[in-house]
């Protein structure tokens, strides 16, 4: 989805010591075919301050459109177009940002129209392979929750427990600190605002985490929940991660409600064979009855879910790709205070590396005496 505009023409504007005897600049030596020796070229990259603004600037953007159907009312959604730019001021600065709109149409009534800032964060390098992020940034757990381009991804929904459970997308206002090792090893530490639960995302089983997240709602809390993470992809094919975050009270009544959230996940590629797996558990202390969290007797202290997901890609010479997968969940949480297993299996097509269609078949096995569905889905994305 960042990708530079042409890199070579993207690196470089206005190299005045690239001269010729009819050319000086390095865009008019590109125009006449005029021979760049690497070391022009690593030069133009190592200063973009010498560029011009239009050339230090990387756009991007992503979308999908969705149909549901089954034992669901059907629903047509145009579910998100998201807008990403970044500006490079120097090479050891950087401003990010991603504006959001979702459901620029739905037939659905119930579905409001929402323009959602995702990320707009300032990335300083200080060096030694060490980067701070200062803004609002994606929190650093799971997998879905940074990486969520429809065409990274199988199934036209992201999974459930990277939904429920891992409230993806989650991003949050604060500071994050990054260290990348050669041998594959990363670690981040984020100090960052957290959930504000109230009366208003609960229901007779416990809070909905989900609805914490507090969007557009200000600064409140900031500094108030902290993460962890450390990865692994030194290992060809194979990444391991492993997060661990505490915040010290996650709603907004008269109870100190503090909370741990953990999670782990690994991702393995062979050729066209793909194997993932997570999960995520969240421990609320303190009493949630107090404050409205929870209702007296119907405390939810855990909330946790995991899914496995095997999954085969067929890739051809004229830049085409064929993929299949199947994943199977379970997750307990407010909806589900008894536990919930869903089985899934589908394809995604793509006729290039940036457009992804998609189907899959979605059976929930629901508890609670609730009936199980069956849910077709059928979606197209882009991201570039």
């Amino acid at each position: 989805m960042k990708s530079k505009i042409s890199s070579t023409i993207a690196a470089a504007l206005c190299i005045a010591a690239v001269q010729t005897a009819s050319a000086h600049t390095f865009r008019e030596r590109l125009a006449e075919g005029g021979r760049l020796s690497a070391e022009d070229i690593d030069a133009a990259f190592a200063t973009p301050q010498n560029l011009a603004w239009y050339d230090r600037f990387t756009f991007g953007s992503y979308g999908e459109a969705h149909f549901n159907t089954g034992d669901v009312a059907d629903k047509f959604d145009i579910h998100r177009i998201v807008l990403f730019t970044a500006y490079e001021f120097t090479d050891k600065l950087i401003f990010v940002s991603e504006v959001e709109l979702e459901h620029l149409y739905s037939n659905d009534p119930g579905t409001d129209l929402v323009w959602e800032l995702e990320q707009a964060y300032f990335e300083l390098d200080l060096g030694n392979d060490y980067h701070l992020q200062a803004g609002a940034f994606l929190v650093p757990v799971g997998i879905t929750n940074e990486i969520h381009e429809p065409t990274t991804f199988y199934g036209v929904e992201r999974n459930a427990i990277e939904t429920e459970i891992l409230p993806s997308t989650w991003t949050e206002f604060g500071f994050l600190l990054r260290k990348n090792y050669d041998n594959g090893l990363q670690w981040d530490f984020a100090v960052h605002r957290g959930l504000d639960v109230d009366a208003r995302n609960v229901n007779l089983s416990g809070p909905d985490l989900r609805n914490g997240r507090q969007k557009t709602e200000g600064f409140d809390d900031l500094g108030s929940a902290a993460t962890a993470r450390v990865r692994y992809t030194g290992i060809n094919g194979l990444e391991l991660a492993a997060s661990i975050q505490y915040q010290d009270d996650i709603t907004t009544g008269g109870a100190d409600n503090n909370a741990v959230l953990t999670t782990a996940h690994f991702i393995y590629t062979n050729g066209g064979f793909g194997l993932r797996g997570l999960a995520a558990n969240w421990h609320i202390g303190g009493d949630t009855s107090v404050g409205g969290v929870t209702q007296a007797g119907r405390e939810i202290d855990d909330q946790f879910g995991g899914y496995i997901e095997p999954s085969y890609k067929w890739s051809f010479n004229n830049g085409m790709a064929v993929g299949v997968f199947a994943r199977a969940m379970h997750w307990r949480n407010e909806d589900a205070p008894d536990g919930q297993t869903n089985y899934q299996a589908g394809f995604n097509f793509w006729p290039t590396e940036n457009i992804v269609v998609k189907a899959d078949w979605e059976h929930e096995d629901r508890a609670n005496g609730r009936s199980n569905r069956d849910n077709y889905n059928f979606g197209v994305g882009y991201a570039f």
